[in-house]
């Protein structure tokens, strides 16, 4: 019996200090994840918005080189959408501006205004930031 009493306090101790860093952990896992959502979707600001800001403008500079392909032509706005290479809301960011983009034989571009909607600007984004 005595021997049971001097094994129980350090089992419970164990027991504690196993729930204590499990506790540590989850919260350190926690603050990591914010950290890695809060600066992949914010550069400065924005929200969430940038990312998906992202995907569009690859997204177009993708289907105007697939229609050059095609058609051997730059592609008109309406050509685009009537061919199925993009919808309508790929042409518009996800601040509710449209997306502009430059088309040539060598190479095709496409920029968002980015969160302040003024092109030529430091928060302009473009498919390789």
């Amino acid at each position: 019996m005595l021997e049971y009493i001097r094994r129980t306090p350090a089992a419970a101790f164990g027991r504690f200090a196993a729930l204590l860093c499990g506790i540590a952990l989850t919260w350190a896992c926690a603050a990591f994840g914010l950290m890695i959502v809060g600066t992949s979707h914010c550069h400065g600001y924005g929200g969430g918005k940038v990312t998906p800001t992202i995907h569009r403008v690859r997204a177009i500079e993708s289907a105007l080189d697939r229609y050059w392909l095609d058609h051997d032509r730059c592609p008109l706005t309406t050509d685009l959408i009537a061919d199925g290479y993009l919808s309508e809301r790929d042409l518009v960011d996800p601040w509710g501006r449209s997306i502009a983009y430059l088309c040539s034989e060598d190479d095709s571009s496409a920029t968002s205004a980015g969160p302040d909607g003024v092109f030529g600007t430091e928060d302009d984004i473009k498919s390789s930031d």
